[in-house]
């Protein structure tokens, strides 16, 4: 290198706080590969190594591009060939690979070789320059309007889109903040994430709706087991959680309509048509029944004892678990709903009821029996409910809905469920529909 090299090299120089690390473009001393000497009249006589912590920070960063092109690679190939109706069995088959190689490619653990790719790709009657997708867009845009600037959300990619759930929704708050994956900005194209993550980190987000209040659990634990992205629970009813589903605004729904039998979740899950595309799977069975505040006493019958008194009902939305069973309640002793006072109050959860009856804003409401034993409620059972998670099938094989469906399986997981009150795990992880 010449002195002019030299010289133009040494611009520019920090020294790093309490170390020999300085921050400067790398160059090569002919005499002492891999240091730089530093300017005349910068204080030290010696040179500083610069480029160890330097290298390895540009290697932590080409691994972590490699892992993400694997990841790619391995996404298009399980994309193309569910878009064709295949199974991993009869594409491995096809390209003359063993079903547990093509599992691996297709999760990003391995990359195919030249050789693998191409059999592959002919298999799916694709190009192999389909393998690498175009540079995409790094900016996040989502479906919101200008009233939604500065919002802390979460999001999630699904069906080649960017959906966006509040990070700080009332239903799901406790007595803090959560993180968040950013705040919505707007932008001469539309709202747009302002984050710190990168778009493939957060593409790999997934939400999980439903009432179930231990969902936030399986969402945190999920997450921690996960080998990327955050699973984010959405605290909502039956028929919001379908909805969503179906609406491509969530990857997996969480219902309970009936007792502990499958047939109330399976009919359910039917009349939507979501048993031609959906997976279900046994989440648990919890207590369902009435949560009873101070001022109903233990004189409280059920609901016959809410017809035309003064006791005042937490109600919740119309399709949820606890509001389907309190009709059918209604209608088999004949009283009207109109008699019921606080019928059309709403309660969007568990927590909310509860939270209301403790507060002395109401006196009774239907529950499970965690969430009455938390804010220090008589609980009285009327049946045991199964709680199931449906599940598209053209998602069972991301990482992060693998990871779901292994925890529901895990003892360690299940043994923690089970000490929730009023939960019972025997029968968690059972497919119902595959």
């Amino acid at each position: 290198m010449t002195d002019r090299g030299n010289q133009e090299s040494h611009q520019n120089v920090v020294p790093g706080k309490g170390s020999d690390i300085f921050d400067v473009p790398w160059c090569t001393n002919a005499h002492h590969p891999g240091r730089i000497a530093l300017p005349r009249g910068s204080g030290c006589g010696r040179f500083g190594v610069v480029t160890r912590q330097r290298k390895a920070t540009e290697s932590r960063q080409e691994r972590a591009e490699a892992r993400r092109a694997v990841g790619e690679v391995g996404q298009t190939i399980s994309e193309a060939r569910r878009r064709l109706g295949m199974t991993q069995a009869a594409l491995a088959r096809s390209a003359q690979i063993s079903r547990q190689a093509l599992f691996q490619i297709e999760t990003g653990a391995t990359f195919p070789r030249i050789d693998t790719a191409l059999r592959i790709t002919r298999a799916l009657g694709l190009e192999m320059s389909a393998l690498w997708a175009p540079e995409e867009d790094p900016r996040i845009f989502v479906g919101a309007d200008g009233s939604d600037e500065n919002r802390r959300v979460d999001v999630a990619r699904l069906d080649g889109r960017w959906i966006a759930h509040p990070s700080d929704d009332p239903d799901r708050i406790g007595a803090g903040f959560s993180c968040s994956d950013g705040i919505l900005r707007k932008a001469a194209e539309g709202m747009m994430l302002e984050t710190r993550a990168g778009s493939s980190v957060l593409a790999e987000n997934i939400f999980l709706a439903g009432c179930d209040p231990a969902l936030e659990m399986l969402a945190q634990e999920a997450t921690r087991a996960g080998r990327g992205g955050r699973c984010i629970w959405i605290p909502c009813g039956n028929e919001a959680a379908l909805r969503r589903l179906a609406d491509g605004e969530a990857h997996i729904a969480g219902v309970h309509f009936g007792n502990e039998s499958d047939e109330a979740n399976l009919a359910a899950v039917r009349k939507r048509g979501l048993d031609a595309t959906c997976a279900m799977l046994r989440f648990s069975s919890w207590e369902q029944g009435w949560m009873i505040g101070r001022r109903a006493g233990e004189g409280f019958r059920g609901v016959e004892s809410l017809a035309g008194s003064k006791l005042r009902l937490a109600n919740r939305e119309a399709g949820s678990g606890c509001r389907i069973a309190l009709d059918r309640m209604a209608r088999r002793a004949g009283i009207p709903t109109a008699v019921i006072k606080g019928y059309d109050s709403i309660s969007t959860n568990h927590a909310g009821c509860a939270r209301r009856i403790a507060a002395g804003f109401a006196d009774v409401g239907m529950g499970c029996a965690a969430m009455a034993k938390t804010f220090g409620l008589a609980f009285r059972p009327t049946v045991q409910v199964a709680f199931d998670l449906v599940i598209r099938r053209d998602l069972l094989e991301r990482p992060l809905v693998r990871t779901i469906c292994d925890l529901i399986q895990s003892g360690k997981f299940l043994r923690e469920l089970a000490c929730v009150p009023g939960y019972e795990t025997s029968g968690s992880g059972r497919m119902i529909v595959r």
